[in-house]
């Protein structure tokens, strides 16, 4: 098919080019040729200045190719630790289960390739390896369309335990492909222990006393006492006795701990074990409470109540390291007390146009206290303006219903990745429909979805000059996330993160150092990189790079671990790796201008052992995810009816098309047609002895 690259419509104007040229050119009456050569060579000149004009337009051919590819049956092998663990004869089993891939990809002229749930293809026995420390079923499951094109997966059939400890639940989701399940594992209930969820505040403040939680769970040890120990650094510090009356029975055990000291504390809990326990590795676990001076003093004003701002105070009350004060006008005095305490406002809708709070407004602008500005309708755009240094709004009444999600360039601080994904899930909230001015210091948080397309409009953003660090929210009705989050996954633990990490920001004391390195979070687990974040500035405060820094860390064991590195302007933070298990100190050093700076503070790295903590297959929801993708469910001992399921289906061939788009002015036609017009033109001229 011909097309042009520009409007087809300027055709008509070559046309009318070229037939003008050649009128001017031809309409003599007296030539030394004939009128029917007059005609023709009339027509030579019309159709080489039209035919050259029409170039311009950039013409193309567009053909379409029809490919026919095999089909795809994806293989998906758990090679987590909890397979290998739960099923020794797995080496065996995978290579008859190579034996029938190969038959059917023979028979059926298929491809059925094999990966792991990390996405590495598997060919043999040897590049399996078994160490893989969680089980994301459902990324595995849903990525898999990054390997494969979706049009060309017939089926795919995830062969499993069934234990998922990372993510999403992989029945929750319909996939876009026909997917069956294999059963590994062991699916008897052994007689065991478990220290199943530990449950603490990170933080805590120094002289208070602060819980943890621990559930205990077993299986066969009905009529069994039991020991539950806290230890600190290998000492007792307490422990408490229970006993099981029935199977399947949880206890919750609750431990109250005084704070004597700051810095990041470990607390380990562990049962004694009994005779005849199958698995000691869920036997213990370690809590890692991070000790600070004083509590914060969070102060919220609004001008009149809001449901967005129940589901803050839902947010903040649940944890006891804050001390959360709301005033409303018209329900509250709007008189606040010692305003200079707070550690941070939250100014909901605030400044309003009904001058709402303006002298505590004042206040706290004046005391350069932290501020997080949730915007609304009716505010004072004016003193609005002149308070928030993150974002000049421009008036606008006007709303828009749209999405957000979280900025992938966002580093202040870090949300789980498995975790955010349900705001995937998220109904649209409302968002102002206007051209804000953002200062280039503001960091954007999240931004503005509208349907499927990701724009770079920010509507949340946090702001830092090394004097006083803002955030802003241009988000409203944003409660129901909280609401869509405890629908889809029975909690609030994606909503309360990004609430409280945006306060932890903005409560951190602000130091305009010339040095800063800081780890980009407070806790690691051990399969995890470790990162710090390195700044350096000059005596005006312009960041600078290519100073050498070097970095000491030292676990509580004495073992220390030291780096040396330089950051520039394309890696400016650094790497460390994977670290061992427990709380780490570190110490970094660096020169600028001859004068030497160093850091100190503290990190954890905690031991990620998830994989032991439960080794009976589950088999229930294998059935689950195969039924709801239309797929089937089979036991691994029923490769003979696995491989007769495969062999009575047909997979065809599918068909692919594909569009070539080549440029005329690519080929030489085009060009050999110019020259034989104007060739045939010229040589009808000089045989008549014209020019």
């Amino acid at each position: 098919m011909l097309n042009t690259t520009n409007s087809p419509y300027w055709l008509i104007l070559f046309i009318i080019l070229g037939l003008g040229y050649a009128y001017l050119l031809y309409s003599k009456t007296k030539t030394p040729w004939t009128p029917i050569w007059n005609k023709a060579l009339f027509v030579l000149r019309f159709l080489a200045v039209a035919f050259i004009s029409y170039l311009l337009l950039e013409p193309f051919i567009t053909i379409q190719k029809t490919k026919s590819e095999p089909a795809n049956i994806i293989f998906i092998w758990d090679n987590s630790e909890s397979v290998v663990r739960g099923k020794s004869e797995l080496p065996e089993y995978f290579r008859s289960l190579k034996t029938i891939k190969q038959a059917i990809e023979k028979e059926k002229e298929v491809s059925i390739p094999i990966y792991g749930l990390n996405g590495d293809e598997l060919t043999d026995v040897d590049s399996i390896d078994n160490d893989l420390r969680f089980s994301p079923l459902n990324s595995a499951l849903k990525n898999i369309t990054d390997k494969v094109d979706k049009k060309l997966i017939s089926e795919v059939v995830l062969f499993s335990d069934g234990i998922y400890n990372q993510g999403i639940a992989p029945d929750y989701y319909a996939f876009p492909f026909r997917l069956s399940t294999v059963g590994l594992g062991d699916t008897t209930q052994k007689k065991d222990i478990i220290l199943q969820q530990v449950r603490y505040n990170k933080v805590a403040y120094e002289g208070n006393k602060f819980p943890i939680e621990v559930d205990v769970l077993q299986n066969g040890f009905a009529g069994s006492n039991i020991t539950v120990k806290l230890k600190r650094r290998g000492a007792l510090v307490n422990s408490k006795s229970i006993r099981f009356k029935e199977n399947d029975e949880m206890v919750s055990v609750q431990f109250l701990v005084e704070a004597n000291s700051t810095g990041f504390q470990d607390y380990e809990l562990e049962v004694e074990p009994l005779i005849d326990e199958f698995n000691l590795n869920n036997n213990s676990k370690t809590a890692y409470v991070n000790i600070v001076e004083g509590k914060k003093r969070i102060l919220l004003l609004a001008p009149y109540p809001h449901p967005d701002i129940k589901a803050l105070a839902a947010s903040i009350n649940q944890n006891d390291n804050y001390e959360f004060k709301m005033v409303i006008d018209g329900i509250d005095s709007k008189s606040v007390q010692n305003i200079e305490e707070y550690d941070l406002a939250i100014l909901f809708h605030l400044p309003s146009s009904k001058s709402a709070f303006n002298s505590e407004i004042t206040k706290l602008k004046n005391l350069a206290t932290p501020l997080w500005f949730i915007t609304g309708p009716k505010m004072n755009f004016s003193l609005h303006n002149q308070m928030n240094k993150s974002v000049d709004l421009r008036p606008s009444d006007e709303i828009d219903e749209a999405f957000t999600y979280i900025n992938p360039k966002f580093e202040l601080f870090e949300l789980d990745k498995e975790q955010s994904e349900v705001m995937d899930k998220f109904p649209p909230v409302y968002l102002p429909f206007a051209n804000h001015q953002f200062h280039p210091l503001s960091k954007a948080f999240m931004m503005k979805q509208v349907g499927k397309v990701l724009t770079q409009q920010p509507v949340f953003v946090f702001f830092d000059d090394g004097d006083i660090r803002q955030a802003t929210t241009l988000i409203q009705n944003f409660r129901i996330w909280r609401m869509a989050e405890y629908l889809n996954t029975q909690s609030f633990e994606f909503f309360d993160d990004w609430v409280m990490k945006t306060i932890r920001y903005l409560t951190v004391k602000n130091q305009k150092d010339r040095f800063k390195a800081f780890p980009i979070k407070d806790a690691f687990a051990d399969n995890e990189v470790v990162k710090f974040q390195v700044e350096m500035y000059n005596q005006v405060f312009d960041r600078i790079y290519g100073n050498p820094v070097r970095l000491t860390l030292q676990n509580e064991q004495d073992s220390s671990f030291n780096f040396e590195f330089t950051p520039d302007r394309l890696k400016p933070n650094f790497e460390i790796g994977n670290l061992p298990g427990g709380v780490y100190e570190y110490m970094a050093t660096a020169s600028i201008q001859g004068k030497k700076f160093d850091v100190k503070g503290q990190f954890v790295v905690d031991e990620f052992d998830i994989e032991s903590q439960n080794l009976q297959a589950d088999y229930n929801l294998l059935r689950r995810l195969a039924q709801k993708n239309d797929g089937k469910f089979f036991r691994s001992e029923d490769l003979d009816q696995l491989n007769a399921y495969f062999l009575s289906k047909s997979y065809p061939k599918v068909l692919s098309g594909e569009n070539e788009v080549t440029p005329i002015t690519q080929s030489i036609l085009p060009y050999v047609l110019i020259f034989l017009l104007l060739f045939s033109e010229w040589f009808i001229r000089r045989y008549f002895g014209s020019y």
